[in-house]
């Protein structure tokens, strides 16, 4: 079986936290909580739950839906297809997507919550 991480961001107090559990629904496989180190459980809206693609980059940094990957001189940020149900390196300012396993990683610059602005 594959090893599935997750990284969360914080949306109320705008910081990347590592969750210590997700809580799922038995039901419909859905997250409703999340528990992250020095506070107890809380719902998960609170939160931008990002799984990790199961790829590092060249400097062995693990590399997570939503990060910002810079490949030669181009910036990706790595998203979820839903329909195609694989992740996706989308090149910023282009709506050119490359499938994640096809390609080279470079290194992670950031990510799309902490590096919005990001004009590399």
């Amino acid at each position: 079986m594959r090893k599935l991480k997750f990284k969360v961001w914080d949306k109320v107090k705008e910081k990347m936290l590592k969750p210590q559990a997700i809580s799922f629904d038995t039901q419909s496989s859905v997250p409703f909580a999340v528990s992250v180190p020095g506070r107890s459980w809380e719902p998960v809206g609170k939160f931008e739950l990002l799984q990790w693609t199961g790829f590092s980059d060249e400097n062995g940094i693990d590399v997570y839906e939503g990060d910002l990957v810079k490949i030669s001189s181009v910036i990706y940020k790595i998203i979820w297809n839903e329909t195609l149900t694989t992740f996706e390196a989308e090149e910023l300012g282009s709506s050119s997507k490359r499938d994640i396993s096809s390609i080279t990683f470079g290194s992670v610059i950031g990510n799309e919550f902490q590096n919005a602005n990001t004009n590399h």
